[in-house]
């Protein structure tokens, strides 16, 4: 048996599907540190990442990875304030969405690498991967909220069985 790695070939932000603004540095496997912040409001920035290529070799399983770091404020002081950040995954082309982890009111660094094992079989040019951050705050003066989020080596790694060895069984 192989790994094999395969990255996406596009991405674009923001998110149709999210919308919002757009992130920082974005590339086809993740998005620099990008600050979202609010005094007044919602503001929403999103990304979303597609176009994993084909992958015909015999696949013994298969696991959709990524790094990500976060940090955030939340001032409350006579009103509200709130924070997130949201990663997904879907499977059948952006069809229906998996949380694969959503953090909300985010007030120190925090970093992670996250996996979520695939079921087979999967057509590989079918997943797709998207992040938004939130940050919210009421009118009033005293509350403001803000995020600062980076996502890195989005990717599938791919375990094929040894053909050789399928054709002895």
């Amino acid at each position: 048996m192989s790994t094999t790695t395969i990255n996406p070939t596009s991405n674009t932000t923001p998110d149709a599907g999210q919308g919002g603004l757009a992130v920082t540095g974005n590339i086809n496997t993740g998005h620099g540190s990008t600050l979202t912040t609010a005094a007044t409001g919602t503001v929403t920035k999103s990304c979303i990442w597609t176009t994993f290529p084909a992958f015909t070799t015999p696949i013994a399983s298969m696991a959709l990875k990524f790094d990500w770091t976060e940090d955030g404020t939340v001032v409350v002081g006579t009103g509200s304030a709130s924070n997130s950040f949201r990663v997904q995954y879907s499977i059948n082309g952006g069809g229906a969405w998996n949380d694969v982890f959503t953090h909300s009111n985010v007030t120190s660094p925090g970093n992670g690498s996250s996996s979520v094992a695939l079921t087979l079989p999967q057509d590989t040019t079918q997943v797709q991967v998207r992040d938004r951050m939130q940050a919210t705050a009421t009118a009033d003066l005293s509350d403001s909220a803000s995020i600062t989020t980076t996502i890195s080596n989005i990717r599938l790694e791919v375990t094929t069985t040894d053909a050789a060895l399928l054709a002895m069984m």
